[in-house]
């Protein structure tokens, strides 16, 4: 844990993980609903920029479009 992450960050005892967990999900909800599948990427991907910009790191490089998941037992083709 000696990252510059956690230098920057260092763990205070008195944090309430599950507390802030519930809290900042319950604030994705509200933002995110009624949302269609772009705009959630884009909210996702705002996010994760703001969060690397406060680390001081670069945004790192991804591919262009979301993966997308598909079921297991459905084979590629049969939509």
């Amino acid at each position: 844990m000696s990252s510059p992450l956690w230098r920057k960050y260092p763990v205070d005892p008195g944090l309430h993980t599950l507390e802030l967990k519930d809290r900042l999900q319950e604030r994705v909800m509200e933002d995110t609903r009624g949302a269609s599948p772009e705009a959630l990427v884009a909210y996702f991907r705002k996010a994760s920029r703001r969060f690397w910009d406060e680390v001081g790191c670069a945004y790192p490089e991804s591919i262009s479009s979301p993966t997308l998941a598909r079921d297991a037992n459905q084979s590629p083709g049969s939509d």
